[in-house]
C-alpha cells in the first residue's frame, strides 16, 4: 500500500450487477451506519440483512491502483443503498423482524424525503488524507448534476466539527440543528446538523467505469 497516491492510479466508479461485484465490494456496500445497531445488532448481522438488497446504483466507490479504498452510500429520489425485504429481517431475526424491519422502513424515510442524500462516507485509514474522500464528494455532486438534482443533503453528528469543516469547503451549509432527547443517550452524539448544498455550481463530468 503506498505512503502517497501521487502516483497511483485513481478511479471512481459503479458496480452494474451483483454478478460483477467483488469480496471488497459487497463488504462495503452491505454496511450500514452506526444508528444500525439498536435494529440489527453488530455489523456481520447487518451485513447479512442488507446484502440480499443491494442497490448498487446507489453505492459510489473509488479505488486506488485498483483496491478499493472507499465508498459513498447516497440516496437518490427516494432509492437508497439497501432494499431488503421483511424475509430478510426474519430470516435473521426471526419473528422479532415484526417490529424490527417496519421501525428500519420508518428511519429510512428521513433520507428518502431530499431529493439526494449522503448516506455514508467512508475512507479506508490507510487512505485517509489524501483527498479521496473529496474527489469521492464531487464525482457524487457531478452524478446528480447530471440527474438534474437541485440540491444535495447530509447529515453530521453536532460533535463532528472536522466533518462539518469538510462539507463546508464542498460547498455546504448548515441548515438545521436537531437535538435527540430520548435516542440521543445510545446513539455517538445527541445532536446531529443537517447540511445542504445547492446544485448550481459545475463539477468535472463523472465517468462510469465500463466493467467491474
Amino acid at each position: 500500500m503506498p505512503d502517497s497516491i501521487e502516483y497511483c492510479q485513481v478511479e471512481t466508479y459503479r458496480v452494474s450487477t451483483s454478478a460483477e461485484a467483488q469480496p471488497d465490494e459487497w463488504r462495503f456496500a452491505s454496511a450500514g451506519p452506526s444508528f444500525l445497531k439498536l435494529l440489527f445488532g453488530e455489523a456481520y448481522r447487518q451485513r447479512r440483512v442488507l446484502a440480499s438488497g443491494v442497490n448498487w446504483q446507489r453505492v459510489l466507490f473509488i479505488a486506488v491502483d485498483g483496491e478499493v479504498a472507499g465508498y459513498l452510500q447516497f440516496f437518490l429520489r427516494g432509492e437508497g443503498p439497501h432494499r431488503p425485504c421483511f424475509d430478510d429481517v426474519r430470516g435473521e431475526f426471526g419473528w422479532s423482524a415484526m417490529w424490527r424491519y417496519p421501525l428500519y422502513c420508518g428511519l429510512m424515510q428521513r433520507f428518502r424525503r431530499p431529493e439526494a442524500y449522503a448516506y455514508r462516507l467512508i475512507i479506508k485509514e490507510a487512505y485517509r488524507g489524501q483527498g479521496l474522500g473529496q474527489q469521492l464528494m464531487r464525482d457524487w455532486i457531478a452524478i446528480l448534476q447530471d440527474e438534474q438534482v437541485e440540491q444535495a443533503e447530509l447529515d453530521v453528528w453536532g460533535a463532528n466539527q472536522a466533518a462539518i469543516r469538510f462539507y463546508s469547503r464542498l460547498g455546504f451549509s448548515a441548515v438545521k440543528t436537531r437535538r435527540l432527547k430520548v435516542l440521543g443517550r445510545w446513539l455517538p452524539d445527541g445532536a446531529f446538523v443537517r447540511m445542504a448544498r445547492r446544485l448550481g455550481e459545475t463539477e468535472a463530468p463523472f465517468r462510469q467505469r465500463d466493467s467491474r
